[in-house]
């Protein structure tokens, strides 16, 4: 019934214990890995015996570029062939874990597929005048940006901030070395910008979270429709367009009346800061009251022990229902 879409890059350990949570054998799992590095994948040896866990492998990713849109759309893409009967894909990140048990997840994914209906939070961002953007190099040089760990980012002179209001995210051009684990900020040229402008003029710009459950009629008819493509070369040289394509192309298409916007996922975001925050024990409360299906992130060099009672809470109720 599910596919599971699995972004990951580290972590193998935790990662066997997420697929151990998550598994069925009527679901089928993509372990979908950024590997620039040397990894490990010994801890999941034992879970890529299975004919329904996978495993693809790329080394050309670098956070903000279309990196992570690629892999996305390309892995939804194979597991349509990979197989016939599944449902829903949904996509998760190495560091996501369940926090209900399967079966309610089954359940609450079999509703929304009465109606074949995504669950995907995004919103619709208006346009705003490139001269109202607050310049982010306003100097004669290549400046460091920022530093995400697996990517080192970069801006070239009079770059935009296309951070500062999400409309920005489109009047920049993002060049990605992913190989590199490099990314460069730069202004659009003028007719890249044309380009963009004209094609935002006509369909709606829009963002969210780059985590969802999308129902396998949505990406049947995706993968054969010429706007997909066209949305990716307008969107793929954008900031961070992992989080705005799937968003931008239902909200234009006639799959808009088919969205939830609960996604499903508690996530915790602390003030003022655009990352997103590890769970420790002190979120148990918000953890065992929330509604959402899956969580992230979690992160056992932060704080194993909060793994550790998910994982054992989910378990123990398990055990309850079966025992009745």
């Amino acid at each position: 019934m599910i596919a599971y879409h699995i972004l990951c890059h580290a972590n193998f350990s935790q990662i066997s214990r997420q697929l151990e949570a998550l598994y069925a054998t009527e679901d089928v799992f993509l372990i979908d890995i950024d590997d620039g590095k040397p990894v490990d994948l010994s801890p999941i040896k034992q879970w890529l015996t299975k004919s329904n866990v996978h495993i693809k492998r790329d080394s050309n990713i670098a956070w903000g570029g279309a990196g992570t849109l690629r892999k996305t759309i390309n892995g939804a893409f194979s597991l349509l062939d990979l197989d016939k009967s599944w449902n829903y894909y949904v996509v998760l990140s190495g560091q996501c874990l369940p926090i209900k048990s399967n079966e309610l997840i089954k359940s609450r994914l079999a509703q929304l597929n009465k109606t074949q209906t995504s669950s995907i939070r995004g919103r619709v961002v208006p346009t705003v005048d490139v001269e109202e953007l607050r310049i982010l190099n306003d100097s004669e040089r290549v400046k460091p940006w920022g530093d995400r760990g697996h990517t080192k980012l970069f801006s070239l002179p009079q770059t935009i901030d296309p951070q500062c209001q999400m409309a920005a995210r489109w009047r920049t051009e993002i060049v990605e070395l992913g190989h590199q684990s490099n990314v460069f900020l730069r202004p659009c040229n003028n007719l890249l910008m044309r380009r963009r402008e004209e094609f935002f003029s006509e369909y709606q710009f829009c963002v969210g979270a780059n985590w969802f459950n999308l129902h396998r009629s949505l990406l049947e008819y995706m993968r054969e429709d010429r706007f997909t493509y066209e949305l990716y070369e307008v969107l793929s040289t954008t900031l961070i367009p992992d989080e705005s394509f799937f968003q931008t192309y239902i909200y234009n298409s006639q799959f808009r009346e088919k969205i939830d916007k609960n996604h499903n996922r508690l996530i915790m975001r602390p003030e003022h800061h655009l990352g997103v925050r590890a769970f420790t024990m002190s979120d148990w409360k918000s953890i065992a009251g929330s509604e959402a299906l899956y969580a992230r992130k979690f992160d056992t060099n932060v704080d194993s022990d909060i793994i550790d009672k998910v994982l054992m809470q989910r378990l123990e109720a398990d055990q309850m229902k079966k025992a009745g």
